[in-house]
């Protein structure tokens, strides 16, 4: 069984992009299809499309247009593929795969292109979230290169303006699940405060140096506190009302006080955010907007820490990535990304015909990363 797809990055994420129609004529479901063309669950992903992190084992399914929808309007469907277990989760958003999927709706026309530049609206139909999109299309062309660069990326590609609006960015209703800017929760036996808020992806953190950090710390001192932070999230998920047994929502990380330089600060915030049960290499774009959000409320963590601003930057392990915030004082709140893509590929990607019927040989706890011999 084969399926054309289209394989593109979008900031610091790869993702496979699919029509609903071609998944959807297939004798299996979308989770089947996913699990087995990815090559989950083994930590290599090594018979299938996966690139083994959280960051490249991502996929978008166009959906197919419905009765009385908006020309300029594509609806789509987010899936997190887990490396290491056979589960595949439609419950969050992911800007930078939403970024990919904005240059290849211009590069497949999938809406008209104007003479400079091309806006429409982007639906993920599983959370509601609509983005915003504008993609360069100089005299009504398609660009298949550009010239933007982004932190943790380091080629160029197709400059792609994304924009998150208060109207749809909370998943669950309201920007702070719980009512309050900061709770209290008890993480491995001991009390925290925690800010959790539901702004692009439902996200939890507490100040990094209430756990030791600094919130500018390198990946390897993150990765000693995984145990922390997955007792973190299914904290989290209780408190917020979520399910505790989900990898990808709600997102988890620390928070910290700006890097100063010396004609004023390189960034206002630090943060180190996890990605899958791992540190992500620079930081989810729907954990930005939640850190941006919580940054206009009075009483977070984060705004006790750095107040927002019409600009604000925030570092990461790959370094600062920054924002437009604007609303700021209003229910009209705004934050605004400029980021790049790049197609890679576009392919078949193909699947047994027993895939329905196909378990993996060996059990995916017992499947351990082998270092690449070429």
């Amino acid at each position: 069984m084969a399926v054309p797809a289209s394989w593109v990055r979008g900031g610091t994420s790869k993702c496979w992009i699919f029509q609903a129609e071609d998944i959807d004529a297939l004798p299996v479901s979308r989770d089947e299809f996913l699990l087995r063309a990815f090559g989950s669950p083994d930590l290599r992903q090594i018979d299938g499309i996966g690139g083994a992190t959280s960051t490249t084992s991502k996929a978008i399914v166009v959906e197919s247009r419905r009765p009385g929808q908006s020309p300029d309007e594509i609806v789509y469907s987010f899936a997190q593929v887990s490396v290491d277990h056979p589960k595949v989760e439609w419950v969050s958003n992911c800007g930078n795969c939403a970024t990919a999927l904005a240059l290849y709706v211009v590069q497949h026309r999938l809406v008209g292109l104007s003479e400079d530049a091309t806006a429409f609206q982007m639906l993920n139909r599983p959370t509601g979230l609509v983005l915003q999109a504008t993609v360069p299309t100089p005299d009504g062309q398609a660009p298949s290169q550009g010239d933007q660069l982004v932190r943790g990326v380091p080629f160029p590609g197709v400059p792609v303006d994304l924009g998150f609006t208060e109207a749809t960015w909370s998943t669950h209703g309201a920007l702070l699940p719980t009512g309050h800017p900061v709770d209290t929760l008890t993480v491995d036996g001991a009390e925290l405060a925690v800010t959790m808020v539901d702004a692009g992806a439902p996200v939890a953190v507490v100040r990094a140096d209430a756990i030791g950090l600094t919130g500018a710390d390198d990946a390897a001192a993150v990765a000693e506190r995984m145990p922390f932070f997955a007792e973190l999230r299914r904290q989290a998920a209780r408190a917020m009302g979520l399910p505790d047994d989900d990898q990808s929502v709600p997102k988890v990380g620390i928070v910290g006080p700006g890097t100063p330089g010396p004609a004023g600060p390189v960034t206002e915030l630090n943060a180190r955010m996890i990605s899958m049960s791992a540190p992500h290499p620079a930081i989810g774009l729907t954990s930005a907007v939640a850190l941006a959000a919580a940054a206009t409320v009075p009483g977070t963590l984060v705004h006790d820490l750095a107040p927002a601003g019409a600009s604000y930057r925030i570092g990461t392990l790959s370094g600062p990535i920054s924002l437009v915030v604007s609303g700021i004082g209003t229910d009209h709140r705004v934050v605004e990304f400029r980021r790049n893509s790049r197609r890679i590929v576009d392919a078949l990607v193909y699947i047994p015909a027993d895939t329905v019927e196909t378990e993996p040989a060996v059990p995916s706890a017992v499947v351990s990363p082998v270092p690449s011999s070429a």
